[in-house]
């Protein structure tokens, strides 16, 4: 039998410098005490079984360091000075503007559907929203 090494106890309660064999972290609880967390043997409380506190010892997470690759930097930087590179903003706004036409059509659907069950005209719901957009300034 491995001995367990016990150093002393905190608001009676053995604390444990290691998990004893056959003993297990119990997560249902915060521990009180800084630095330990409370092992159980097994065996429910409730039915008898015992309660600790056992040490843990946080892993220090490891760093690593950024190292951005020097040759293709090099690459990037060469085919940068050669080309002039234009963003493609009209594709990119006409395909922003696609998308929110979609929304606006799948909120208006919504909304008519809404009509439909509170019984509200669908007509009068259009007219408005069509007023609204010729109420639009554009100069």
């Amino acid at each position: 039998m491995e001995t367990e090494k016990k150093f002393n106890t905190f608001r009676n309660w053995e604390l444990f410098e290691e998990l004893p064999n056959g003993w297990k972290i119990d997560k249902s609880c915060g521990s009180p005490l800084h630095g330990f967390e409370f092992c159980t043997n097994g065996i429910s409380i409730l039915r008898g079984g015992k309660r600790a506190l056992v040490r843990v010892v946080k892993k220090k997470v490891p760093t690593f360091k950024k190292i951005q690759p020097v040759a293709e930097l090099k690459k990037v930087n060469q085919i940068q000075s050669n080309e002039e590179y234009f963003f493609p903003a009209k594709s990119v706004n006409e395909l922003a503007r696609k998308k929110f036409q979609e929304h606006m059509l799948k909120d208006i659907s919504f909304d008519l559907m809404v009509c439909k069950i509170d019984g509200y005209d669908k007509r009068e719901y259009i007219a408005e929203l069509k007023n609204l957009i010729n109420s639009i300034d554009l100069s």
